[in-house]
Parts: C-alpha cells; sequence; structure tokens
C-alpha cells in the first residue's frame, strides 16, 4: 500500500491539507486541545443553537 504522504497530481491543494492535517495532529499531540462538550458548548452559543436536543 502506498504511503499517506503519496500525493496525487489532480488535487493540487493535497499538500496544504496534509500540512493542515499534521498541524492538527502534532497540536493532539502536544495537548494542545480541547474536550468535545466544550467545543460543542462553544458552538452552540456561537450559533444560538438550544442546548438540549
Amino acid at each position: 500500500m502506498g504511503s499517506a504522504r503519496k500525493v496525487r497530481s489532480d488535487m493540487p491543494n493535497a499538500g496544504e491539507d496534509l500540512t493542515g492535517i499534521q498541524s492538527g495532529l502534532d497540536d493532539f499531540e502536544a495537548g494542545r486541545f480541547r474536550e468535545f462538550e466544550e467545543f460543542a458548548q462553544a458552538q452552540r452559543r456561537k450559533y444560538n443553537l438550544p442546548t438540549t436536543p
């Protein structure tokens, strides 16, 4: 199987995409993340969504 780093020529922005994904993985491994519930609460406030399903 091919490497995840192999970029298809028909995907011109794939390099940028991979850089962004790697950055997110690096942040996660370094402990720079927040719990899902904190994220969800912020999104509900931002978009004025109800707090109960």
